[in-house]
């Protein structure tokens, strides 16, 4: 009987770490949400003011700051011609980002609470599009891509980055 117990809290316990992790990233989620669902208000708003207010706003870089006045996001153009949006945590770690390149290839990343590349999906020039996952040490661990005219490609590495398996 003291067993089972002894089993049934440590089941618990784990339990419990779980719906608080869980939280965090509910929490983290629900940030996100709300900085896009913010700039996309802003964005309505700007759209629907009246005549007395230019038509037209016109910038390099537009910022968006959260009451205490730091930076949670940006979208600007850069001196090669990159298009970019950014959005970072309250701490100022960029956590995403998308970006169109100067010769028109788009991207999405995705970044950790410490602020290392998790997760990218892109398009070569040719329009042959890229998925890479990293691991928490900033390693390509994943990638699944599909080459112009080619096979598409599944392959897992190594945490020391040697390819592990892939097809073809």
């Amino acid at each position: 009987m003291e067993q089972s117990t002894g089993d049934l809290i440590g089941r618990l316990s784990r339990l419990e770490l779980q719906q608080a992790k869980l939280q965090r990233n509910n929490k983290h989620l629900r940030l996100m949400t709300g900085a896009l669902l913010l700039l996309c208000g802003a964005l309505i708003t700007m759209a629907q003011t009246s005549s007395a207010v230019p038509d037209t706003l016109q910038a390099q870089q537009f910022l968006l700051r959260d009451s205490a006045g730091k930076v949670r996001g940006a979208m600007g153009v850069t001196s090669d011609g990159a298009v970019g949006l950014n959005l970072s945590d309250s701490n100022g770690r960029t956590r995403v980002t998308v970006d169109l390149a100067a010769n028109g290839t788009p991207g999405l990343d995705l970044f950790d609470q410490d602020g290392k590349m998790r997760a990218t999906m892109a398009l070569g020039d040719a329009g042959q599009p890229g998925l890479g996952l990293y691991d928490s040490n900033g390693h390509l661990r994943t990638s699944l891509d599909v080459p112009a005219a080619k096979t598409p490609g599944l392959a897992f590495y190594k945490e020391d980055g040697t390819p592990a398996w892939g097809v073809p």
